[in-house]
């Protein structure tokens, strides 16, 4: 109205507080804001992102990193279109429609696969794996390097992540396994940079643990380790209903479609089944007593069951006996031939109830044989070269293409090419994978070392930051092991949240900064300001206020 421009009008009356322009119109269309310290505080964290700083100040992670990447391409050209096992095809199938929902699995990875779909490339979703790989590896790094640990401790605890050649499988393969991992990384790594989120925060971790739920059915389970987790930060009720909400909706709407679909309040028709053919390692009906409607469903009723036990203490025996997928997917299991055939609502809840009564009637033999599971991930992972054990091969694992995969394939990548080797690159992955691995007595000393010195430090430093990575850790173990069986393609999941539950024990302790009152009030700008100090260069001060380790 007086036709000074904004800053003339601040001068003309003597008003030096900064003032922030915000406007919009509908037509013609205009939206202008001036996004102060936050927009400031952005371009700082793009500056520490620049190639130039990330060698002066990270230099050691920067070239593992870089390294990192060549065992990557030469997967990627030595193993076309890419790695491809039986579920690949289902993800495919689903990765075109979403609708309706799959009985057998749910559909997060297939709502990624939905988004690449126009680009028919499977080239294209491996790429986005391993560049999810090298981000596991990353945030890794960064959130130690935020905690104190030296350069070369941040990254050797990354090196797993980066190089094991079983990683690197995994992330060349059409299986969800990588992005539910790299998911969780993202949840666990803002609990930590950020113990009292804020509310838009909490949000986040809640929808990305939803988003896991759905990518794969053992990280609802992790969602319980994180309400501890914020209980003990105490953050309040307000940020605990916030990601309680924001975990349950997603999960909710999506349960009632699943309903509208298939009669079922749930994500899928499945668990039940995959139960039971955990209790085919121990059921003995004779102990059970299960009733009438039942009796199909026991052991010695099932196909191929062997008709003596195996001799006891032979390891040999012990890793070459039926496994429980043997019997899930056997052509002649009962829940393909009963009355109404098939992975639907009415097997899916006998199952359930065989399990739940088998359990029940043997809990010792339950937890012996997922105790079995779990050792046998440490000691006996390096079994012979099948496509459980996740290794690259000469041969498809799928020897021949039937009808039904070749069109999946087609109507998404518009191929119906299996994966074949292509050299000399499959020649030189061959030789990679033979040293270049995480052996599983390793992996194990992580575990138990990750777990003693989190005790031991548990409320001196960042005990309770390595107590959330490590649990996460156990539940992407164990879980899969309880609910079916022992497949070290699930265990991999576990690997990176060790490493860094590890190196948050070994961290130095922090020292006092803000107060808690300070953090309690601290804005969007400042939560990144905190995540880009992630990357910072090691020379800045790293600090935790120990009033906010106790709440």
């Amino acid at each position: 109205m007086t036709g000074l421009g904004t800053s003339q009008r601040r001068s003309a009356d003597g008003d030096s507080t900064p003032e922030r322009r915000q406007s919009w119109r509908v037509w013609p269309p205009e939206i202008s804001w001036d996004a102060g310290p936050l927009a400031a505080r952005a371009r700082g964290v793009g500056v520490r992102l620049t190639p130039a700083a990330l060698y002066r100040n990270h230099r050691l992670f920067t070239i593992v990193a870089c390294v990192s990447v060549v065992p990557r391409v030469i997967a990627a050209l030595g193993f076309k279109p890419a790695l491809l096992i039986q579920d690949s095809f289902d993800y495919m199938e689903e990765g075109v429609h979403l609708t309706s929902l799959s009985q057998l699995r749910p559909e997060g990875y297939p709502l990624l696969l939905r988004v690449l779909e126009p680009f028919h490339s499977l080239l294209l979703v491996t790429t986005l794996q391993h560049l999810m790989g090298i981000a596991l590896a990353t945030i890794i790094y960064a959130v130690l390097r935020r905690c104190g640990l030296p350069a070369w401790g941040a990254t050797l605890a990354a090196v797993p992540t980066l190089f094991d050649s079983r990683q690197i499988w995994l992330e060349s393969s059409i299986l969800p396994d990588t992005l539910f991992t790299f998911v969780l990384m993202i949840v666990v790594a803002i609990l930590i940079v950020r113990p009292r989120p804020a509310i838009w925060q909490a949000v986040i971790v809640g929808l990305g643990v939803a988003w896991a739920s759905i990518i794969r059915g053992n990280g609802a389970p992790v969602f319980v380790i994180i309400l501890i987790y914020l209980i003990i930060q105490r953050v309040g009720w307000r940020v605990l209903t916030a990601c309680l909400a924001a975990f349950a909706v997603p999960l909710a709407g999506y349960a009632l479609v699943f309903f509208a679909e298939h009669g079922q309040f749930n994500i899928t028709n499945s668990s039940g089944l995959f139960l039971w053919s955990r209790t085919m390692s121990f059921a003995n009906c004779a102990i059970i007593k299960p009733p009438a409607d039942l009796r199909a469903l026991c052991p010695d009723a099932q196909p191929d069951h062997p008709t003596s036990p195996a001799p006891p203490w032979s390891v040999s025996a012990l890793l070459n006996e039926r496994s429980p997928a043997d019997y899930l997917w056997a052509a002649g299991a009962w829940y393909r031939v009963d009355k109404d055939p098939g992975i639907n609502a009415h097997n899916n809840k006998l199952a359930m109830q065989f399990a739940e009564k088998a359990i029940e009637a043997q809990p010792v033999d339950y937890l012996k044989s997922v105790g079995e599971g779990v050792l046998l991930t440490f000691f006996a992972t390096d079994r012979s070269e099948v496509y459980l054990s996740d290794h690259f091969t000469v041969a498809p694992h799928i020897t021949t293409l039937a009808p039904y995969m070749k069109h999946d394939e087609a109507r998404y990548a518009h191929t119906t090419s299996n994966t074949h080797v292509v050299q000399p690159w499959a020649f030189f992955m061959f030789l990679y994978q033979l040293p270049v691995w995480f052996p599983g007595w390793v992996f194990f000393a992580v575990m138990v070392g990750g777990l003693v010195l989190l005790i031991a430090r548990w409320r001196r430093g960042w005990g309770k930051y390595a107590g959330l990575a490590w649990a996460v850790a156990v539940v992407n173990l164990v879980v899969p092991i309880a609910a079916h069986e022992l497949d070290y393609r699930y265990a991999l999941s576990a690997v990176p949240f060790a490493c860094l539950a590890l190196g948050l024990a070994l961290a130095p302790k922090p020292a006092a900064a803000a107060t808690a009152l300070a953090d309690a009030v601290s804005g969007p700008s400042e939560a990144l300001s905190r995540l880009g100090e992630a990357v910072s260069g090691p020379g800045e001060a790293v600090s935790r206020p120990d009033e906010e380790n106790e709440g």
